[in-house]
């Protein structure tokens, strides 16, 4: 975006997301969702991935009292990061529940069929006397 020098009411008309969404990206209020992510870097014409590694954007030169433009996007860039590693470790989670459940599962049925073929035994045991 900085480097193409675009303000962020451009990127906003450009990828149709409101323009007090894109500032609460800057200034790290909120974080872009992934379509979002996606949407930007179409726009931008650069990988989503490059959003969330690195910046590009010059320093500021508004008093030090403010954090500059270049802080505020690694800032959101780091939330990112953040919240897709979470996102990340709850899938994983909810993996290793669903194999977990999957596993007891298939012991419940091997108990089942056990429990079936011994009593199938044990009737034909009875009808034979």
């Amino acid at each position: 975006m900085f480097e193409k020098r675009l303000k962020a009411v451009d990127l906003a008309k450009g990828t149709n997301i409101a323009p007090s969404v894109i500032s609460r990206y800057l200034s790290g209020q909120n974080q872009p969702s992934r379509d979002n992510i996606i949407t930007i870097g179409n726009y931008l014409d650069t990988h989503p991935q490059s959003l969330l590694s690195s910046s590009d954007a010059p320093e500021s030169s508004e008093s030090s009292r403010h954090t500059s433009d270049k802080d505020k996007i690694i800032h959101v860039q780091d939330k990112l990061i953040q919240s897709l590693q979470k996102q990340n470790i709850s899938q994983s989670h909810y993996i290793n529940a669903l194999f977990k459940e999957l596993g007891e599962a298939k012991i419940e049925i091997k108990e089942l069929e056990d429990w079936k073929a011994t009593s199938k035994d044990r009737h034909a045991k009875k009808r034979k006397k």
